[in-house]
């Protein structure tokens, strides 16, 4: 079940932080956005509010969970002028563009697609396979590579949210509104 609103005109345009509960777990974690790091990142995450989609566990990131948003949000840069990183740890949440073909599998094969991620304990890399020849990404050998993903928002209170994500682990997918 993935959906959003066909109005978010009663939205503030520049909102200072992202609410984002998991209803089963009755569990949130409000992050304020980092506007001045990544300005464009915000303001496209920001757009495609309010939505819901389902939360999970990044197979091959360690203590990594997230969600893809109900459509992909191009034209953001991963690059350095919104906030890069290859480092990724707790209390932050970050946006990336999985554009098809770019891996072997991934979180939409076939298709592009865009996702939030934010890590729940201290050992977690987002990472994903790809294929030593190089795109289509389909033919063996297979390496990992650590995602760039862009640094929108830091944590500033949750209540069960980290320990609700780390279940995923185990039971699964949640749903997950902003």
């Amino acid at each position: 079940k993935m959906s959003t609103s066909t109005s978010n005109a009663h939205i503030n345009a520049n909102p200072s932080a992202l609410l984002m509960t998991l209803p089963s777990y009755n569990a949130s974690a409000k992050y304020r956005l980092l506007w001045g790091e990544a300005p464009k990142t915000c303001k496209a995450v920001c757009a495609s509010l309010p939505m819901t989609s389902v939360c999970f566990h990044g197979r091959n990131s360690g203590d990594e969970a997230l969600t893809i948003t109900p459509s992909p949000i191009l034209g953001v840069p991963q690059d350095n002028s919104e906030n890069v990183t290859t480092e990724h740890k707790m209390g932050d949440l970050y946006f990336g563009l999985e554009e098809a073909g770019k891996s072997y599998g991934g979180c939409s094969p076939g298709e592009s697609a865009s996702e939030l991620c934010w890590f729940y304990g201290p050992a977690g890399l987002a990472q994903y396979w790809v294929s030593q020849h190089g795109p289509p990404h389909t033919e063996p050998p297979f390496v990992r590579e650590t995602a760039r993903l862009n640094c929108f928002a830091t944590l500033v209170e949750e209540t069960n949210f980290y320990d609700s994500c780390r279940k995923t682990q185990r039971k699964g997918e949640t749903e997950i509104i902003i």
